[in-house]
Formats: C-alpha cells, sequence, structure tokens
C-alpha cells in the first residue's frame, strides 16, 4: 500500500509535526472540545470560519471520479470548499480536514500561498504519494485533529485493544470510532507510538481485498466507507437565488436565467438525482 510512513510528516519532519501536534490540540480545545469529530468535521469548518469572520462557501456533490477529492480557493475575499460526495465518506471526512488545514495557515499564518493559486486535493496526495510540505503537513493535521491522541489512548482502554498487539478486527475498530481510512489510523497508532513499524508495514501490505472484506464484516466500519452521491449542498446559492425571487432584487427573466444555470450545473456534475 505504497509510502505511507516514508512521506509521512512524522517520518520527514518530526520537529515540525510535534509544533502542528500542540498547534491541533489548541485547536481542538477552541473548536470542537473533546468529541470525536467524524463527520461533524464540515460543521467544525464552517464553524472555525465564522467565528473567524471570513466567509465560507461549502460545497458538496458528487463528481464520479475517485481520484478528485477535494479543493479550496479564493474568490473576492470569500473562500470556497468543495468536497466530492462520490468518494466513500471516511475519505470525505479527512479530505475536508485536510483542506481546514490550507484555510487555518491562510487565516492564522496569513500563508496565501496554496489559497492564493487553489487548493486541489487529488487521491494520491491524501495517500502515499504526497509530494508538496504543505499537503503532507495538511495530512498531519488531518490526522491529528480527527483522532487526538488523549481520544486514541481512551478508546483503546475502552474497547481493550492492546497498545503492545492489534489484530486486523481491532485497527478495523478504530476506523469505525474515528471515522477515516485504513492507512490514516495505522499512521496515527504509529505516531503514537502504539503500533511498531514492522507491525504497520505488515497491515500495510496485506491484500486490498481481504482489508475490504474484513471491513464488510463490521457494520460500524462498513457505514464510514459507503458513498453518499445523494448528498448535493451548493452552499448558499439556492438560498441567495430564492431571495432575489422573493424579494424581487432581479428581473424575473435574470432570476429564471440563474436557476437554469444551477440546474444545468447540477445535472453535468452530479449523478443518481432521481
Amino acid at each position: 500500500m505504497g509510502n505511507v510512513l516514508e512521506n509521512s510528516l512524522f517520518v520527514q519532519k518530526r520537529d515540525k509535526f510535534e509544533e502542528l501536534s500542540k498547534a491541533v490540540e489548541s485547536f481542538n480545545v477552541q473548536y470542537n472540545g473533546s468529541n470525536i469529530i467524524q463527520d461533524d468535521i464540515f460543521s467544525v469548518l464552517k464553524n472555525y470560519a465564522r467565528t473567524k469572520e471570513i466567509e465560507l462557501e461549502s460545497l458538496r456533490f458528487p463528481t464520479k471520479d475517485d481520484d478528485f477529492c477535494a479543493l479550496t480557493c479564493i474568490k473576492k475575499g470569500k473562500i470556497f470548499v468543495y468536497v466530492n460526495s462520490w468518494l466513500p465518506l471516511s475519505k470525505q471526512i479527512f479530505a475536508a480536514a485536510h483542506e481546514l488545514y490550507h484555510i487555518w495557515c491562510y487565516i492564522e499564518e496569513k500563508d496565501t500561498s496554496v489559497l492564493r493559486k487553489g487548493s486541489f486535493l487529488n487521491a494520491s496526495d491524501m495517500d502515499e504519494d504526497v509530494k508538496s510540505n504543505e499537503d503532507r503537513e495538511a495530512n498531519a493535521f488531518s490526522g491529528l485533529l480527527l483522532v487526538p491522541p488523549k481520544l486514541l489512548f481512551e478508546q483503546m482502554n475502552i474497547y481493550r485493544i492492546s497498545r503492545e498487539n492489534q489484530n486486523l478486527e481491532d485497527v478495523i475498530q478504530l476506523m469505525a470510532i474515528f471515522s477515516v481510512p485504513f492507512k490514516a489510523i495505522l499512521l496515527r497508532l504509529y505516531e503514537e507510538r502504539f503500533m511498531d513499524i514492522n507491525k504497520v508495514k505488515m497491515f500495510l501490505e496485506m491484500n486490498k481485498e481481504s482489508v475490504k472484506k474484513a471491513i464488510d464484516y463490521v457494520a460500524d466500519a462498513q457505514r464510514w466507507q459507503r458513498r453518499t452521491p445523494e448528498i448535493i449542498q451548493m452552499g448558499n446559492l439556492k438560498r441567495m437565488l430564492d431571495q432575489n425571487q422573493e424579494h424581487e432584487l432581479l428581473a424575473a427573466s435574470r432570476i429564471k436565467s440563474d436557476k437554469e444555470i444551477l440546474e444545468e450545473i447540477l445535472q453535468r456534475h452530479t449523478i443518481n438525482r432521481g
């Protein structure tokens, strides 16, 4: 399963990883508390922008492309974030947390380098073939945010999962608890020294179909692997169109044209709309 260890921030730049870990701990205190985030990541992202008084449009709709995960860009001072709802839900969650890092850098560190040109997240950058330092840091941020050290330790105790000798069922149980991809939970176990490098490599080298089959046996884990093409969230576009019509802010012909354009976009880029 590739170079997930070798390309991780934990291996490449340990000092930066430790620095980021402290920053994520502070972020969690302010914007999440002690909750396991799971798919609340979309609410956390929007609440963070709202708290910082930054305009943000959060978009989710299905594009039938397993390589296209998410993108973020800035237009006239407003941040637009898109997450592909065709992906398995755990990957959507991780992708949203990844994009949150770029937004966090833009807001907290005034770093416009990524969002100025746009952040485009594909499957390889979210996985073992990450090429840029920014995406490597964003992946580490995602893992730390979604699987905080204290909660990982706590849940392993609650579910009686050994900190020295985990089996595949244990790993899948932790995937289900934190709603993250298989490789992400393995990396977090390694980063927190709950799994040694040889054990991680053993799991990474397992046949993908065998892992998928094992996940399918666990209902709690399987539900985070399902695709959600039914999710179509167009931010405030629909509400703005309705407000324009309700308050007669635009000519009837313009409102009709805008609605037709939105419907055309939905038909072009979404699937299974029934």
